[in-house]
């Protein structure tokens, strides 16, 4: 879930962006530097930019490709890093309206980035255990290959090497695949060692 509230900036403090911000976006997000895909948490952001947290810090200059849901992908530069923590400057305005839009608008439905990925698995469904494939994932699910027909809305668990067992249910099935919806969403470690 996205939520956006503006930032109020002290009289005391330079502003140096002349557009507003939002904080506590909390929303996942995808970089792509060079054909390499990383994940990002999206902190802050703004028509002009966005704070991002990700495991690999990009360099001050790089330039990339920025997607979130409901937004991008975009182009944009590293303008600082501190820590884990990076500010991107997009090539151009972005419209913010399409972040929070949840599917009002007719035929368009907002996703988080999906990462691929071809890793093994297992899952338990209706008390079976039953070999996968991971086709590609995002912090909100994950698209399973070979798990059979089962039902929309049935609990299941995902179980990964090197993570906890990750519950969740099926929203959809399609030519053998299954939609998979994790509950809760995975955190930034999480992700991140699955997809390493």
């Amino acid at each position: 879930m996205t939520f956006m509230a503006p930032i109020a900036v002290p009289a005391t403090i330079t502003e140096r962006r002349e557009d507003e911000r939002y904080r506590r976006v909390l929303a996942t997000g995808k970089l792509n530097l060079d054909g390499c895909e990383m994940f990002c948490f999206v902190r802050d952001l703004s028509v002009g930019g966005a704070k991002i947290e990700t495991l690999t810090v990009p360099m001050i200059g790089q330039q990339l490709q920025f997607e979130m849901r409901g937004l991008g992908p975009c182009t944009a530069q590293v303008v600082w890093n501190r820590g884990f923590l990076v500010g991107l400057a997009f090539d151009s305005p972005q419209d913010l309206a399409t972040v929070s839009d949840r599917g009002t608008r007719q035929g368009y439905c907002a996703r988080a980035p999906r990462f691929a990925t071809n890793r093994l698995a297992q899952f338990r469904v209706a008390g079976s255990l039953v070999a996968v494939e991971l086709v590609d994932l995002s912090a909100g699910g994950a698209r399973l290959r070979g798990a059979g027909l089962i039902r929309p809305d049935t609990p299941g668990c995902l179980i990964l090497d090197g993570i906890p067992p990750r519950a969740g249910f099926v929203r959809w099935t399609r030519d053998g695949d299954i939609g998979f919806k994790f509950a809760p969403i995975l955190d930034l470690p999480t992700l991140m060692q699955i997809l390493t």
